[in-house]
């Protein structure tokens, strides 16, 4: 190793040992340093700094509640983030380079968000109040805005890994057909495609997953269209004319046993998100869908995209997640 070498792994070793005060319960944060490493760990983790005592009571019970609650629109329960809590004198230098980083502690009242603190790429979140009591109280105000910030930079991060080795012929072809621009993910390849439509599928064999896409347009005469009737009704229609099962008269419907979720994604362009189950009818298929309706105002068109997952024994979270992150690349020319 050369001298330099020797030189900077010696400072980010003493950076991220050095600064650290064990003598007290806050172990405040160090200064970020000119040099960052890496971030570390998975998206959809966070280690979460506190202590045993507000881990287990109301603290604690809040923070559980909005980070651990299940993700809609999964036939199985998944959490939105998998928590790793540990105590201040225990953050060491192995979590201090961790993609997402929340501190809670008590302290001078503090709410900071910070972008890189100790590692590229990371998001480092810190709540700390007077008392426990008063703690409770601000987190429970904010938790909701916390955990957005971290799924919408989990999110980012989803992005740019896609967009490393991504499919820029499809890329390319979309454009020209639906004049959009969005990530195709390495790995995906045609099913269908027509004039108005595209199907796209990425098969993992060795674990028995397909993720897939589809690209639709459809003519827009009425704001009826983007109600949620209108919507199942427009996917089912794909799914029956597309998807067709090995049994006679299979074919993909949604699965109206569970109720689709449904929200306002945007104003603009005007953007309807709805999330749920599709089945196959006659057939014992079934899985999670992600899919945006978006208003092209200028040629008057509904663009419907949409991300569905054939998944039977792995979990759901990481594949319906990366669909969604496609999703949200979709930008209209």
């Amino acid at each position: 190793m050369t001298r330099i070498g020797v030189l900077i792994l010696l400072c980010t070793s003493l950076c991220f040992t050095s600064c650290i005060d064990k003598k007290t319960e806050e172990n405040k944060p160090e200064a970020t340093s000119t040099i960052l490493p890496s971030s570390t760990g998975k998206v959809s983790e966070i280690v979460v700094v506190i202590s045993n005592d507000l881990w287990e009571g109301e603290v604690g019970a809040i923070l559980k509640a909005s980070f651990q609650e299940n993700i809609p629109a999964l036939p199985q329960q998944e959490a939105y983030f998998d928590l790793y809590a540990i105590e201040a004198k225990d953050f060491s230098r192995i979590f201090k380079t961790h993609k997402n980083i929340l501190w809670l502690s008590l302290a001078e009242p503090t709410f900071e968000k910070k972008e890189q603190k100790w590692a590229k790429n990371q998001l480092f979140v810190r709540v700390s109040d007077i008392n426990e009591a008063n703690l409770a109280k601000n987190l429970n105000n904010r938790v909701h805005q916390i955990r957005a910030w971290f799924l919408a930079k989990d999110q980012l991060r989803r992005i740019e890994k896609l967009k490393s080795g991504s499919e820029k012929d499809i890329e390319k072809q979309i454009n020209e057909q639906f004049k959009i621009k969005t990530i195709i993910p390495k790995g995906y390849k045609n099913a269908v495609v027509e004039k108005d439509f595209i199907w796209l599928r990425k098969d993992h064999p060795e674990i028995n997953v397909v993720s897939n896409l589809w690209i639709s347009y459809k003519d827009y005469s009425h704001p009826k269209q983007f109600e949620k009737p209108e919507l199942v009704q427009l996917r089912d229609s794909i799914g029956k004319l597309h998807v067709e099962g090995a049994p006679p008269q299979s074919f993909m419907a949604t699965e109206l046993l569970y109720n689709p979720n449904y929200k306002l994604l945007k104003d603009q362009p005007y953007t309807i998100e709805t999330r749920g189950l599709w089945t196959m009818v006659n057939d014992f298929l079934g899985g999670p869908y992600v899919a945006y309706a978006i208003l092209d105002e200028k040629n008057q068109k509904i663009l419907y995209a949409e991300g569905f997952v054939y998944c039977p024994s792995e979990r759901k979270r990481e594949y319906i997640a990366n669909l969604e992150a496609v999703l949200s690349s979709i930008s209209i020319n």
